[in-house]
């Protein structure tokens, strides 16, 4: 794997769907891209409303290293528990998780609880899909009068890059935010082309996502 592949961020490419029956019982999850909690809970009332005569609304959710999960109802850890590990297991950095129940008349047990919420999810985690999202990093810039054109040459020769600084009376001073994966390039440009004369420090290293 590459380097850029080894720092990116993978999501869910798409909303998606799975379906696990057991008993009568029939248990639907979906799996989707979680942005913020507050579009989280704006799914998740649109499906309750979508399905309400099902008898449980069980969720689960990550954003990084941070989870939330939910067996609303069911016994604890038979529902949000296991489709949380599922959700981890499918190595996501944000994703979530509403499986809904239609009781079908028998009680299926703790462990038939686990396998029907945790099947359910795991099939609509291999509906949805995977994509990447690029880590970015922040570099803090110092660049003379002298070597101003240089600016011109990276947003050419680096495509993405967002300066934010000013001007003072030494030159230019800011910041540059680019994909991870383009700071070895960058510094090795600005080492051959900034004379000795251009400042380039990372001054983060959590590669978040702008925005």
């Amino acid at each position: 794997m590459s380097e850029g592949a080894a720092s990116a961020l993978q999501v869910p490419a798409q909303e998606g769907r799975g379906e696990y029956q057991d008993r009568g019982s029939r248990f639907i999850a979906w799996v989707f891209d979680l942005e913020n909690q507050a579009g989280f809970l704006s799914r998740l009332e649109e499906l309750r409303l979508e399905h309400g005569k099902a008898r449980h609304h069980c969720w689960a959710w990550k954003i990084g290293p941070d989870y939330r999960f939910n067996d609303d109802g069911e016994p604890g850890g038979t529902a949000g528990r296991p489709m949380l590990q599922v959700l981890e297991g499918g190595g996501y950095h944000r994703v979530a998780a509403v499986c809904v129940r239609y009781f079908g008349g028998v009680k299926l047990g703790t462990g038939g609880l686990v396998r029907a919420y945790g099947g359910a999810t795991a099939r609509a985690v291999e509906c949805a899909g995977m994509r990447r999202l690029p880590r970015f990093a922040c570099l803090d810039l110092r660049l003379p009068f002298s070597l101003l054109g240089l600016r011109g040459e990276m947003e050419s020769l680096f495509p993405g890059i967002v300066f934010a600084g000013d001007f003072d009376s030494a030159g230019w001073s800011g910041q540059a935010t680019l994909e991870e994966e383009q700071v070895e390039r960058l510094s090795a440009f600005l080492g051959d082309r900034g004379k000795g004369q251009v400042h380039c420090q990372r001054v983060d290293n959590q590669g978040g996502i702008p925005g």
